[in-house]
């Protein structure tokens, strides 16, 4: 996924300040959120989220490793749970999801709809998965959202089928 991932990391460039608040909801291997940490700096704070023991502490170890450690809150729980962590006075700057065969694609669309609440002005919500039919169902969903308040761009790979959905709030 590392094509499509590169590209929305250089939309996240341009919308993810320091001090901004971020959600990695699916941190995997960890790539996702080390970046993310690098964007928000040393005044902003990154929530990661894995139900998996094993993924929370290999990407302990790499943020340690690399200093970022202090900007991310490692969540030991479902991403369905993100709506509990997130505060009304403080906006989210980014979320990210990495969708793959094993997600429950029903538990992302509720929490994405929740994360779409919190989103800044300029925020984005970027969902990448390695499998573009992974991302029919919420184009369908996200394509319904008022264009007033939200922009929807997809983007897929045809060679590769990796793709990605970013929502950005107006």
């Amino acid at each position: 996924m590392r094509k499509i991932q590169n590209l929305v990391q250089i939309s996240l460039n341009e919308y993810l300040n320091p001090g901004d608040l971020a959600i990695d909801a699916t941190i995997h291997h960890g790539d996702v959120t080390r970046f993310l940490a690098s964007r928000v700096g040393d005044t902003g704070k990154l929530l990661a989220f894995s139900a998996k023991k094993d993924e929370i502490d290999d990407v302990a170890t790499s943020l340690f490793l690399s200093g970022l450690n202090d900007r991310v809150d490692l969540i030991n729980k479902d991403f369905s749970t993100i709506i509990n962590y997130l505060d009304p006075t403080q906006p989210v700057g980014a979320a990210m999801f990495q969708l793959d065969d094993q997600i429950d694609l029903a538990a992302v669309q509720n929490a994405a709809k929740a994360i779409l609440m919190f989103l800044k002005t300029d925020g984005l919500l970027c969902l990448l998965s390695d499998d573009a039919k992974l991302l029919d169902d919420l184009k369908k969903y996200f394509a319904e959202l008022p264009t007033n308040s939200y922009s929807v761009s997809y983007y897929e790979d045809m060679l590769t089928s990796e793709s990605a959905l970013v929502i950005q709030r107006h």
